[in-house]
């Protein structure tokens, strides 16, 4: 195989690529974004895709959203904690309830109309 034949299997094998990277954070709910009221960062949006897409997301989960998808250093598992916190207080006037589950994590109180009413499907 020649050197162009070569170039031109590896960007089609890389945008392959691409978009099933692009499938899977949309299925772990990375892609969501938040009502522009809420005032959510991208890192909040992430964090709320998380819980829209699950039952019950764990703080494993959550971790792997944040950090593990760009390949950054982690921080301490705490920090979803701190996250769950502050997207409390910012979606609480809106009616949105994030639900503790004790020894397991969180989940979003009537989350498939929650979803349903965010023009996505849970």
């Amino acid at each position: 195989m020649d050197e162009s034949a070569r170039v031109e299997a590896l960007e089609a094998e890389s945008e392959r690529l691409r978009q099933r990277v692009e499938q899977l954070e949309a299925a772990m709910g990375m892609d969501f974004v938040a009502p522009v009221e809420w005032r959510l960062t991208s890192s909040e949006c992430r964090v709320f895709g998380v819980l829209l897409k699950r039952e019950v997301a764990t703080k494993d989960a959550i971790m792997a959203a944040l950090y593990r998808a760009d390949g950054r250093e982690e921080a301490e598992m705490k920090i979803v904690d701190v996250f769950i916190c502050k997207i409390r207080r910012k979606v609480k006037p809106f009616g949105v309830v994030i639900v503790t589950r004790w020894a397991v994590g969180w989940s979003l109180e009537s989350r498939a109309e929650l979803a349903q009413a965010l023009g996505g499907g849970a």
